[in-house]
């Protein structure tokens, strides 16, 4: 072979160590890829390996799987679907002799990110379980008990620490007792009474009949809400205590009818909700309230993948006009009490501008409310404004949506006075009124 680096019946002076060294530093390239990337144990090494070396072959009956068949093997969590009891006792045997847990030694990335979003959920919960609560009413239309009184079942949330419970009107209707549970340090049962309610908006605030101190619920922000969001659904459906359903934010801003009631803006979620639920929470995963469970679309009587929650947003103007302040972050946002439980009337029912009522009404954009109605001898009236006028700001506040219009209209008081943006006539008008109390 020397016979290869002679010239002229004398060796070549080309050294051979530069091709010595080549081969050595490209070994050692190799192997510390084959570590990075399979990991230093000789066993796993081995398996990894002899994974490659197969691959593409199935392990059942050895033959030669279709192109999309093997992209998918690369997705399997691990090959101990396809192994024997003796091969999975053998793992695990090695596992507790190396002190390796399955879930520690997985090298799946994906399983790292599903225990990170076990955690957020079990600390979301964990954050709005005291705040929930069970509620139980009796009445004398429905379902007779033994008793020959009649039950409904619904959930609720404390937003005081005085006990106030936020729920549906429709969990507590027509109730002549009101028992609620609470599970905050151990189960107590409390009477309640209704502190006040809103039959058009579905809403009830309770107070329990105690001076304990209660942990309320952290009110989150409704507005930052995306569809895919993911959800919790916490309450007491078919009246099992404290259930915890998961899904994502279907859609925003929903509007549906039942029993003669409209819901607007709603947000549509696929958690499981239920009877009971109604009045529980809609809880990000921060464990922040972004709405309360009010509806589900269910033809059948039980759930089937649509439900509603009233948006907290609206709930927070509810809770403010009574002197509720719910978190300092609500403080921060803006948002203040009012002085009094009396709100300004204004005397006009509106409806949502769409996009042909728009082009009807030759309105450059959509937005704004429209004027529905306007109450007989209101302040609307008396200062011209008439049916079919679209409201498009309200002191200089540009009005997007009926929320838009309820948020500032809701917190203004009797005798204070509000300057209206018209769109009448395809013409802007501008209005001055003084609100006054609502007739009795």
């Amino acid at each position: 072979m020397f016979e290869l680096y002679k010239s002229g019946g004398k060796f070549c002076e080309a050294s051979i160590i530069p091709w010595i060294l080549f081969i050595a530093c490209s070994c050692f390239i190799i192997l510390g890829w084959g570590i990075y990337q399979y990991g230093f144990e000789p066993d796993t090494l081995m398996e990894n390996l002899k994974q490659k070396q197969h691959r593409g072959v199935c392990s059942r009956c050895h033959q030669k799987m279709p192109e999309d068949a093997e992209i998918l093997t690369n997705f399997l969590p691990s090959q101990q679907t396809f192994q024997t009891p003796a091969q999975q006792q053998g793992q695990l045997q090695y596992q507790e002799q190396h002190s390796v847990s399955p879930r520690a030694g997985s090298r799946i990335p994906v399983g790292n990110s599903l225990h990170a979003i076990e955690d957020t959920f079990k600390q979301a919960i964990a954050t709005t379980h005291p705040s929930v609560v069970n509620i139980k009413s009796y009445r004398r239309n429905g379902s007779t008990n033994q008793n020959g009184s009649y039950e409904s079942v619904g959930s609720g949330l404390i937003v005081s620490t005085q006990g106030h419970i936020l729920t549906n009107y429709h969990v507590i209707a027509n109730s002549e007792n009101i028992f609620v549970t609470v599970h905050g340090n151990g189960q107590k049962t409390y009477n309640a009474w209704i502190y006040d309610h809103h039959v058009d908006t579905d809403l009830t605030l309770l107070k329990l009949e105690t001076d304990d101190i209660f942990t309320p619920s952290v009110l989150g922000d409704s507005d930052l809400a995306e569809t895919g969001d993911f959800v919790l659904a916490i309450g007491s459906p078919f009246g099992i205590e404290q259930t915890v359903t998961s899904g994502i934010v279907s859609g925003l801003r929903k509007t549906l009818t039942i029993e003669g009631v409209t819901y607007e803006n709603m947000i549509q979620t696929d958690a499981p909700i239920n009877r009971g639920s109604s009045g529980g929470p809609l809880v990000n995963i921060d464990g922040e309230v972004i709405g309360i469970n009010t509806a589900i679309y269910a033809p059948t009587g039980v759930f089937s993948g649509t439900a509603f929650a009233m948006p907290v947003n609206r709930i927070k103007r509810f809770l403010v006009s009574h002197n509720i302040v719910p978190t300092q972050n609500y403080i921060q946002a803006g948002f203040t009490a009012p002085s009094s439980n009396i709100q300004g009337w204004l005397g006009v029912e509106i409806q949502p501008v769409d996009q042909t009522t728009a082009l009807h009404l030759g309105l450059p954009y959509i937005g704004g409310v429209l004027v529905n109605r306007v109450s007989k001898n209101s302040p609307a009236s008396k200062e011209g404004v008439n049916r079919g006028d679209v409201i498009l700001k309200i002191d200089g506040k540009e009005i997007i949506d009926i929320d838009a219009f309820d948020s500032l209209i809701t917190v203004k008081k009797p005798e204070e006075e509000v300057t209206l943006l018209i769109f009448s006539n395809k013409k802007l008008r501008e209005f001055l009124i003084t609100l006054s109390q609502f007739p009795s």
